[in-house]
């Protein structure tokens, strides 16, 4: 059985489910978010430079444990938080307020996502209109839980990849990095069927 943990980082565009799976996490202020919305935090990790002293203080008072880390620092607090939660022997991880903003944020969290996927740790990257995450080589079945979802190889050629039960099926196709091919597919049936045999892809489920 997976353990779950759900980090939540404090993207202004941020919004939450009405509950949280595994160990919670808050990542910076996103340790803020949770907490005004009436979430209990387990851990709250970051350099806490988005909040101010008295948020700061309100965050290391309710969270049930608090890690500050430097300011001056080689990694980001959502990878922080995504190392902490490893070392706790975590491997799946439902990512909240990653998307949104600030462009480099949001391909540092793809960065993130495909430098754990080739460790094997599923991850996931959730808003209200978008679910983001990446695939291993093999055969997989996606719900998906949006009107639109959209493929694309990230560090090398996808190989032989096949889609089926979508608008648009594919056989048998090697897609590159630089190819655009499978933007703004839609599903036909309960479930998209996704094969490969090589490479890591990237699933982008959104609405309008």
């Amino acid at each position: 059985m997976k353990k779950v943990a759900t980090i939540v980082c404090g993207s202004p565009f941020l919004t939450l489910p009405k509950t949280l799976e595994g160990y919670v996490v808050g990542a910076d202020k996103g340790a803020l978010r949770l907490l005004e919305a009436g979430f209990n935090v387990d851990v709250a990790i970051g350099d806490f430079d988005s909040v101010t002293p008295a948020e700061y203080q309100y965050i290391a008072e309710k969270a049930k444990h608090v890690v500050k880390l430097p300011v001056e620092k080689d990694v980001t607090d959502a990878e922080a938080a995504v190392v902490h939660v490893i070392d706790l022997g975590y491997t799946c991880v439902r990512l909240y307020g990653a998307l949104g903003g600030r462009f480099d944020h949001q391909f540092g969290v793809v960065v993130l996502m495909l430098k754990y996927a080739k460790k094997g740790i599923e991850m996931t990257a959730v808003d209200e209109k978008n679910k983001v995450l990446i695939l291993s080589p093999g055969y997989h079945q996606i719900q998906i839980e949006h009107t639109y979802f959209s493929l694309f190889a990230l560090d090398q050629v996808v190989q032989n990849l096949t889609i089926t039960g979508a608008k648009y099926p594919l056989a048998g196709y090697d897609l590159a990095v630089d190819d655009s091919m499978c933007v703004s597919n839609e599903a036909i049936s309960d479930a998209v069927s996704i094969q490969f045999d090589a490479g890591y892809l990237l699933i982008s489920m959104s609405s309008d």
